[in-house]
């Protein structure tokens, strides 16, 4: 006979009673699986076997559902750090089970027909995440991240989401790129363009099949790979800088500490290379005219976005005179 932990585990690791009597199940079945440790009870009526510590239990366990950037956590965003839990819960809610350093928010009731047993819709969780972030390079790798896996589809897709809470946000759209495979990629291209300079995502490299990461103001191919990559593709990585350099451009690479702990150093390597090639000198939001400007914090808020200016696309700083 198939056990309550093996029908639990089937369905994600949630289950509520109703569904599991459907499935056979009787009184006894459950008053045994809970005694045994096989399964948990989070809350009255459900069913668990992820560990008491999981968020998603710990949301069930509330009285809700998971929400903002610790939803989008459990789908592999892309963070620098584990998020605080966030709990959605419908504004009718009563009987909730308050814990420490988890935050309890109330959402419209039709959230409610919408997401998982454990989570809200990922679109609905991305359009509070982005306007909570700690900073706006948080919120733009939330946005390349959802594009990449598909939560949100094309600009007027991504930009009715973004601006469910906030209408601002929808200027993420501009930021964003739907071309950044990973956390380094997104935070590098940010930093980069808020600093003046033009980028381009995803380069085919001349004659081959190759493609660069980003290309900085025309001049430098930059790659960004974390540690297990590099270790398994030396080789195959060099040849590849020799042919970006072959295609007229400087490689360079940098690497996870270079981009999280060591930025400073790292865009000061791409400058110097840039200037010793002759490129264009940077002017922070001049080359980004485009773009929606990044204004300060305010009330809850860590960053907002202004009005775009009227231009298409994304303009080249002027040259050093």
């Amino acid at each position: 006979m198939t056990t309550i932990a093996e029908l639990v585990s089937a369905a994600g690791g949630l289950l509520h009673k109703h569904d599991l009597v459907a499935l056979g199940a009787t009184d006894r079945h459950l008053t045994v699986a809970v005694r045994s440790r096989t399964v948990s009870r989070p809350r009255r009526g459900w069913y668990s076997t992820w560990e008491r510590g999981d968020p998603r239990y710990v949301a069930v366990a509330v009285g809700g559902r998971l929400t903002g950037a610790s939803a989008l956590h459990q789908l592999g965003a892309w963070t620098w750090a584990r998020p605080p839990v966030t709990v959605s819960v419908p504004v009718t809610a009563s009987r909730l089970r308050r814990r420490r350093g988890v935050r309890v928010v109330w959402d419209p009731l039709e959230l409610s027909d919408r997401g998982s047993t454990w989570a809200v819709d990922p679109r609905d969780a991305l359009a509070r995440a982005v306007v909570e972030t700690r900073s706006f390079e948080d919120a733009v790798i939330l946005v390349d991240w959802a594009r990449r896996a598909g939560i949100v589809d094309v600009d007027d897709d991504a930009a009715e989401v973004l601006s469910r809470r906030r209408a601002d946000a929808a200027g993420l759209v501009a930021w964003s790129d739907p071309g950044a495979e990973s956390i380094l990629e997104s935070a590098a291209g940010t930093r980069l363009r808020r600093a003046g300079h033009h980028v381009t995502r995803q380069v085919p490299v001349s004659g081959t099949s190759k493609i660069i990461d980003m290309v900085v103001d025309g001049v430098v191919g930059l790659e960004t790979d974390g540690r297990a990559h590099h270790e398994t593709r030396f080789d195959k990585d060099r040849l590849k800088d020799a042919d970006i350099a072959r295609d007229g451009l400087i490689p360079f690479r940098a690497g996870t500490v270079m981009v999280k702990d060591r930025w400073g150093v790292t865009v000061s390597a791409i400058r110097a290379l840039i200037r010793t090639a002759g490129g264009p000198r940077p002017v922070a939001g001049v080359g980004n005219s485009s773009l929606p400007r990044v204004l300060g914090p305010r009330g809850r808020r860590a960053w907002r976005l202004a009005r775009p200016r009227r231009h298409t696309g994304q303009e080249l700083p002027a040259a050093a005179g």
